[in-house]
């Protein structure tokens, strides 16, 4: 059996990656290629492309990109066709594997199986598509237990085994060690700021959450931030942004341990936000776009309460959110002073450890591996 993979951001690379992992211990001996990053190549995946060539986002900036998008989609076409995959598998990324799903079912018909992995949040809006992605896939590997209803009542084959951070998002150390490491004492006070997994998301919503942080330190000068750099973020980049704050201290790759070390913190909307809820950090979600892509966004979205996952999977407004002209540093200050200390900061920790315990038990991907090799692993 040979699988080829298509993801295109930094979550669905370490999920991507977690479930080849897994697969390799079936002993099924499954092959792999396709588009991923380093933890999917680590994992054993040969790169046909990589997922830094899919590093925009938003509307009006994929736009900027199409030329370049369809040739690297016209790419993996191609390899699809030289090495004749078993099983294409589709990680998220929804608009852009949603047309290459159309391209293959095109050229390929039904002969070629192809399963989607992670789904794309049509629940919340285009929900015209999840008809679409019925007729045309051979199943579903969804993260959250209410996208199975979601997608059966479409008729798509739809499975959920659990999410894949469930047992396995954990703190290198106890939280006084981190804090000693961090450089952290006592009398201090510390935020941990997660700016983005993308350059231009990281200059976008950085220089907001240090702002941030200094109008709270106005009232709490023993405050010290700690600046998450996510991997593939140049250090010249995050350097810039935070110039001569003796306050400021970068944790490259650590973000599990800055946020366990951490009082609060301010979180770029997306798969981080499930992360801080499974470390239990009280926290506040945020997000800044274009202006033109926000416009465009407000007019395709109609009806949703939320779009933090974690609030999604709590029914109500668990933590905050703050996006585009209501991520100001002035308002982020003030929940940051909320999160602080009383009841609305016991309120969220309690409602972020009820929330961890939906995601399901650990060994997601172990089941979901042993689903697939069940499911797939007959040559059609």
């Amino acid at each position: 059996m040979h699988v080829f993979w298509v993801a295109g951001e930094a979550s669905g690379d370490r999920h991507a990656a977690r479930l080849i992992d897994a697969l390799n211990e079936t002993g099924a001996g499954w092959t792999h290629s396709g588009m991923g990053g380093p933890k999917m190549q680590e994992a054993g995946c040969r790169a046909v492309a990589d997922i830094s060539e899919m590093s925009v986002m938003g509307l009006v900036e994929v736009i900027r990109h199409l030329p370049r998008i369809f040739r690297l989609r016209d790419r993996l076409l191609e390899q699809i066709r030289e090495q004749q995959p078993d099983l294409v598998v589709l990680v998220d990324l929804p608009d852009f594997n949603l047309a290459l799903l159309k391209k293959l079912r095109r050229e390929f018909g039904r002969t070629l199986r192809v399963m989607y992995f992670i789904s794309p949040q049509v629940w919340a809006w285009r929900r015209g598509r999840a008809r679409t992605m019925a007729a045309q896939l051979n199943a579903m590997a969804v993260l959250f237990p209410f996208e199975v209803d979601f997608y059966e009542r479409y008729g798509l084959e739809t499975v959920y085994f659990g999410h894949p951070l469930a047992g396995e998002v954990a703190p290198s150390a106890d939280r006084a060690t981190l804090r000693r490491e961090f450089e952290l004492s006592d009398g201090l006070e510390a935020v941990a700021l997660m700016p983005g997994s993308r350059s231009h998301e990281v200059e976008r919503h950085l220089p907001v959450q240090l702002a941030a942080v200094e109008r709270y330190r106005q009232l709490h000068p023993n405050v010290q931030a700690l600046v998450v750099l996510a991997r593939g973020i140049p250090q010249t980049l995050v350097d810039e942004l935070v110039e001569d704050r003796p306050w400021v201290t970068i944790v490259n790759r650590r973000a599990y341990d800055a946020l366990h070390a951490a009082d609060a913190a301010l979180v770029k909307s997306g798969t981080s936000t499930v992360e801080a809820a499974l470390i239990g950090t009280p926290f506040v979600v945020m997000y800044i776009v274009s202006g033109t892509t926000y416009f465009l966004a407000r007019l395709l979205i109609k009806g949703v309460k939320h779009i933090a996952m974690v609030n999604v999977l709590a029914g109500r407004g668990l933590v905050r959110e703050r996006i585009q002209f209501d991520a100001g540093p002035k308002r982020l200050a003030e929940d940051l002073e909320d999160l602080r200390e009383g009841p609305y900061r016991e309120e969220v920790i309690q409602g972020l450890s009820e929330v961890a315990d939906l995601l399901g038990q650990p060994g997601a991907m172990k089941r979901l591996a042993c689903w697939m090799v069940e499911r797939f692993g007959e040559t059609p």
